[in-house]
């Protein structure tokens, strides 16, 4: 059951890289949006990106209250599953750090670099600045890898055009890093610098979708920890009161359940199990 738990998430996210971007005519919306990465640039994205959205709204002096109140109705629901099964950037990483070689944990704390980035390079520079790159560079959008993947690269051997610019370097140089973080370390741009994650992760607080440890059923072997790509300590869950993915890092993968050698991980979700 374990392995085909694991195979149907593959599954899913392939299928959703595949959906989120087959807009071959030109249909696509930039009023809509997931919480997810994944460029509204790219000529064949179906939907907004929440960073551009909210770009665009403070460039006006608006409050995004759209973006928020998406992603509100998004996290009521689901938390941060379209982390776990949805984004592209997380499968990315996720096919990645399957790359044999060494593997590392990052420390707690530098998950609340995240907020730094959302807070400053999304919200602080796109009120003051606005998101166009020759005024804000260094708006999150104008050095995102995700955009790099899905707008540089194709633009650049499309038109066979391959000048360094400062912005082109910039996107590329933080692409390069990304993906060598992934490297070792299991969603490091997830923990550590994605703005949307940071957006939606206190949705989990009150998702709907409630994914439980058994205490009884637990034989302490500790493989949900060890498993779990975001580093959500799902053995002291139980001791805390509270369902495993109400942590802010969890990402309803259902690692952890997967890896348990008693089931003693349960989802709420007829769908899920």
């Amino acid at each position: 059951m374990s392995w085909l738990l694991s195979t149907r998430r593959r599954v899913v996210q392939a299928l959703s890289l595949v959906l989120l971007n087959s807009n071959f005519w030109g249909m696509g919306t930039e009023s809509v949006c997931l919480p997810i990465m994944n460029c509204e640039a790219c000529a064949i994205a179906w939907l907004g990106c929440p960073i551009g959205m909210i770009g665009s709204n403070l460039a006006f002096r608006e409050w995004p209250l759209l973006v928020l109140g998406m992603t509100l109705v998004v996290g009521a629901l689901v938390g941060r599953f379209l982390c776990g099964w949805v984004c592209p950037m997380g499968f990315l990483q996720d096919l990645i750090y399957k790359i044999p070689s060494l593997k590392f944990r990052l420390p707690r704390w530098a998950t609340w670099i995240k907020y730094g980035f959302l807070v400053g390079t999304v919200f602080v520079l796109g009120f003051f600045f606005g998101k166009e790159p020759d005024v804000s560079p260094f708006f999150f959008c104008n050095f995102c890898p995700t955009a790099a993947i899905q707008v540089v690269l194709p633009d650049m051997i499309a038109y066979q055009d391959y000048a360094l610019t400062f912005g082109r370097s910039l996107r590329l140089g933080v692409l390069v890093a990304v993906l060598l973080i992934s490297l070792g370390v299991h969603r490091g741009f997830c923990k550590v610098m994605c703005p949307v994650g940071a957006l939606i992760a206190i949705a989990n607080r009150f998702s709907f979708l409630s994914l439980r440890l058994n205490k009884s059923a637990c034989v302490s072997c500790s493989k949900c920890d060890k498993s779990c790509p975001m580093d959500v300590p799902v053995m002291s869950s139980p001791e805390k009161g509270r369902a495993v993915n109400r942590d802010s890092e969890c990402i309803e993968c259902l690692t952890c359940q997967q890896s348990c050698p008693t089931a003693a991980i349960t989802t709420n979700s007829r769908v899920l199990k």
